[in-house]
């Protein structure tokens, strides 16, 4: 009577909790940029640096629609997330540079 359960780790409602967490994180993330640029910020260098993460979270918005989530759009998205908001500053004003 022992029941083979999957590693907590690798379950498949994982992937869909964190395919969820990333297409809400993005949309949030969209709606801070709005705001920084209705606030002041400069255009053109807020949506450039917001529309990798943007597009991260429309592609997990069409993963969630076809329930067909993956462990590598999972860890891919964490990895480009944290990096983009690591140098998001930096990003920003490189972007600004380069088109002034």
């Amino acid at each position: 009577m022992t029941e083979q359960r999957p590693k907590p780790i690798s379950a498949a409602k994982n992937k869909l909790i964190i395919t969820k967490i990333i297409v809400i994180y993005s949309a949030f993330f969209l709606v801070l940029k709005l705001s920084a640029i209705f606030q002041g910020g400069w255009i053109a260098s807020n949506l450039l640096v917001a529309s990798p993460i943007v597009l991260l979270g429309l592609l997990g918005f069409y993963f969630l629609k076809t329930n067909s989530t993956n462990w590598v759009y999972a860890i891919g998205s964490i990895v480009v997330i944290s990096s983009m908001r690591y140098y998001e500053q930096d990003l920003i004003l490189w972007v600004h540079n380069t088109m002034a």
